[in-house]
């Protein structure tokens, strides 16, 4: 992706982002970049200060000035030479996103953008919203979990963030507008909104497509969870009238997402199975082992095959095509091309190595995207269903044994294995998965691998005809963090491994 370079600017400029910013001393220079983590100032730097999660900010400005911060920006009256800028905001999360936004030229404004969050299914739809408009002739862009989509190829993601922060973003967006982009699409977690990444940044389509159980740790309620994907109506409220007009694409079968309606100035369009959506969809297995939609809509009806897995996907398709069609008042070159799209990597990736078994990875690491996958899957599994996942540490607890019970009603055999287990115990993250699946299962044939490699292998190699193996929880990510290390991942290819160990190498 062709790079752009942020508009240099003065202190007191900068600073027109923040109406409320107390300017307390002047800078000399202009500001050159925008930092909120002082291992990333250089030279030229406007350095934000704000409280975070588990640091304050405020002791690593002495840091930033020594690696050559010009400006600071602090929620408290701070000590600074003479010839460092600063400035006291009341928010300093809130400051990040507008400080960055500005310096990188205001990105949002230049294209239409859409925002997509909920529980499940937002990279897969926001890669099927790229797809398709690029289909209806708009050039577009998606900045996803997995990576950036743009023009057909994906780069691989700089982080694990979901939604990155402001700077980050601010600098992608321009880089799409450089590349020619008429509509970005931007996956929006709950993380980023309770935090104030996407603070201030313009939305012309807001796309809700869940809120199950997640993130329960940072939310604290799930009523807490649900305020945070609410924020994105918000900021789609806030955005300026344009020609563009503004919509909340929500989810008419989430009686939580639909209850969203009443919190949002906006046009609403709803999708899903229900009769009364605006854009109603459904899902038929054919006897050749695809798939196809029907989908009725404002724009026309349809009935189109699709390469993707897992009756979920229905809606997943439903919600693109209602923000497109909402966009180009048409889906005819979006429904041509839907046969085309491929699925998004590490979301229902099929690992075929000529094996007499199905051997699928994907994301799922909440308790309802697990057990939607496993439901579909038991559909189309004549033999056993084998389960292997995980639970990430340092997040949010409840849901483990929820996960645990998840699997026990639907796989014939659970392997739980690491994901992240970063500063806990792996072992007694993996206990609690157990505890939740021997509550609905006693008989539950249940082992503990800790080692995910070594669970891999050791699915796969029981694995016999009929059956099918879910790899869950990793999907396309690239480490496994431990408390004292981390280590290179690659799901699909250890799977191959795998494989080729018990006899079936790659074609």
């Amino acid at each position: 992706m062709s790079g752009s370079a942020p508009v240099p600017r003065s202190f007191t400029d900068l600073l027109a982002a923040c109406p409320d910013a107390q300017l307390r001393q002047s800078a000399r220079g202009l500001i050159e970049s925008v930092h909120f983590d002082s291992r990333q100032v250089g030279p030229g730097a406007c350095f934000v200060a704000r409280r975070g999660l588990r640091d304050d900010g405020h002791v690593y400005i002495p840091a930033a000035l020594d690696a050559g911060a010009v400006a600071v920006v602090a929620e408290r009256p701070v000590d600074v030479p003479g010839h460092v800028g600063l400035a006291i905001v009341p928010d300093g999360r809130w400051a990040l996103a507008a400080l960055a936004r500005r310096l990188w030229g205001e990105p949002d404004l230049a294209l239409g953008t859409v925002g997509v969050t909920g529980t499940d299914g937002k990279t897969t739809t926001s890669h099927l919203i790229a797809a398709m408009l690029q289909a209806q002739g708009l050039a577009a862009g998606a900045m996803t979990t997995v990576g950036t989509w743009l023009a057909g190829e994906w780069l691989p993601a700089a982080g694990r963030l979901t939604t990155p922060e402001p700077p980050v973003i601010a600098r992608q967006l321009r880089e799409l507008v450089a590349a020619g982009v008429d509509w970005a699409v931007l996956e929006v977690a709950s993380h980023a909104l309770e935090l104030q990444r996407v603070d201030g940044f313009s939305f012309d389509r807001a796309v809700i497509t869940n809120v199950t159980h997640e993130h329960l740790d940072l939310h604290r309620s799930i009523e807490g969870y649900r305020r945070a994907k609410r924020r994105l109506l918000d900021l789609l409220d806030a955005t300026p009238a344009t020609d563009r007009g503004r919509a909340a694409i929500l989810n008419a079968d989430d009686p939580v997402v639909a209850g969203f309606a009443r919190h949002t100035r906006s046009d609403v369009i709803t999708f899903g199975a229900q009769p009364t959506s605006d854009v109603q969809s459904e899902w038929i297995e054919l006897d050749d082992g695809r798939r196809q939609v029907t989908l009725n809509s404002p724009w026309g009806r349809w009935t189109v095959r699709t390469n993707l897995v897992g009756l979920w996907n229905a809606a997943n398709i439903a919600a693109a095509a209602a923000c497109v069609g909402s966009i180009c008042g048409s889906l005819d070159d979006a429904m041509a091309a839907l046969p085309n799209i491929a699925s998004v990597p590490g979301r229902m990736q099929v690992i075929d190595c000529g094996q007499p078994f199905r051997v699928i990875v994907d994301f799922a690491h909440t308790p309802a995207a697990l057990e939607a996958c496993l439901r579909a899957l038991r559909l189309q599994t004549p033999g056993r269903l084998i389960a292997l996942f995980g639970s990430a540490g340092d997040q949010d607890r409840s849901k483990r044994p929820l996960l645990g019970r998840a699997a026990a009603e639907l796989a014939d055999w659970i392997l739980v294995a690491d994901e992240d287990p970063r500063s806990e115990d792996p072992q007694a993250i993996a206990e609690a998965v157990v505890a939740g699946a021997r509550e609905v299962r006693p008989d539950s044939w249940i082992d503990i691998v800790l080692d995910r490699r070594a669970a891999i292998h050791t699915a796969i190699a029981q694995a016999g005809p009929g059956d099918t193996v879910l790899l869950a929880g990793k999907g396309h990510e690239t480490s496994i963090a431990y408390a004292d290390r981390t280590i290179a991942w690659d799901e699909a290819a250890v799977a191959r491994a795998a494989l080729a160990a018990a006899g079936y190498p790659a074609p």
